[in-house]
């Protein structure tokens, strides 16, 4: 009886890295909306550059947010969300599949940032191009099989 009341208590240690996930989360979401708004106020050219950084921004910021409340939800109390929700984790394995998918998120996104900078100088890098789109197409239908 002792060490189970040990366990129970320890497990309140996990709040420390969930409220920091979670401010990191709020940072990264304050800083995509400061770069959604400031291309925004640029012209059409200038505003797709700032506007794919403020995706990779909200993506950080979820990312965050699903470790933050999962690790939250696994160590210290379970929330009362509906059952289709992106943040319900039941296990680690469960958490990690919801963040393998964010992370192929953002590398699409980044690769989209790459694309808009792309200047092909021979017919090698039109292939080569091509094959990083088939490799990000496999990594989505990988990723939504689950």
């Amino acid at each position: 009886m002792g060490w189970e009341r040990v366990a129970h208590g320890v497990r309140w240690v996990m709040v420390l890295p969930v409220l920091g996930l979670l401010l990191g989360s709020f940072y990264f979401a304050f800083h995509a909306l400061l770069e959604a708004v400031k291309g925004l106020s640029r012209g059409l050219e200038a505003a797709l550059p700032a506007l794919v950084g403020a995706v990779d921004l909200a993506l950080l910021s979820a990312v965050f947010l699903i470790f933050g409340l999962g690790l939250f939800e696994l160590f210290i109390h379970k929330l009362d969300l509906p059952l289709d929700n992106v943040l319900l984790v039941k296990s680690l394995a469960d958490l990690k599949a919801k963040l393998g998918q964010v992370i192929v998120m953002i590398l699409v996104v980044k690769f989209f940032e790459k694309a808009l900078a792309f200047q092909p100088k021979e017919a090698l890098d039109f292939f080569l191009f091509a094959g990083g789109v088939a490799l990000l197409a496999g990594a989505l239908w990988v990723s939504a099989r689950e």
